[in-house]
């Protein structure tokens, strides 16, 4: 039950800073060679790896959706009696974005985290969204090295 209370506090308290366009809170619990898997064939998919490159991939997602709104509706852990911070929590969330060209989409997810001593060591998002409207949202965006 306390690993349950603890993700689920700490995936909301992360959403939230995104939905703040604050970057750095986000990542204040990502460790510093943690993996970022971003799915599709776009110029923003693929594996991020180390915190800087994860940094520059929510920095792109920043300045391309200048309008964002996340909501998580639920987080499931695989130990829900964990105490040190090791675990693995499913959040399921939901997006409304409207990127810099005014077009808008809403869409919904599942974002897989690894944790160890109490910091994301990888990330994985599962989306449910069609390939060409996540298309058009990105437009041609790519994150910076």
């Amino acid at each position: 039950m306390i690993g349950s209370i603890i993700a689920k506090k700490n995936v909301g308290a992360a959403l939230e800073a995104l939905n703040r366009r604050d970057v750095p809170a986000f990542l204040k619990d990502w460790a510093d060679d943690a993996v970022w898997n971003y799915p599709g064939n776009l110029p923003v998919g693929g594996r991020f790896v180390g915190k800087k490159a994860i940094r520059g991939w929510f920095e792109n997602l920043m300045r391309q959706m200048p309008q964002l709104k996340f909501t998580v509706h639920s987080v499931s852990v695989s130990n829900v009696f964990d105490l040190v911070g090791n675990n693995t929590a499913a959040a399921h969330w939901e997006v409304d974005f409207t990127n810099r060209d005014g077009y808008r989409l809403q869409y919904s997810g599942v974002a897989v985290l690894t944790i160890k001593g109490g910091k994301v060591v990888e990330g994985t998002d599962f989306l449910f969204a069609m390939n060409e409207p996540i298309g058009r949202l990105w437009g041609d965006s790519k994150p910076e090295a």
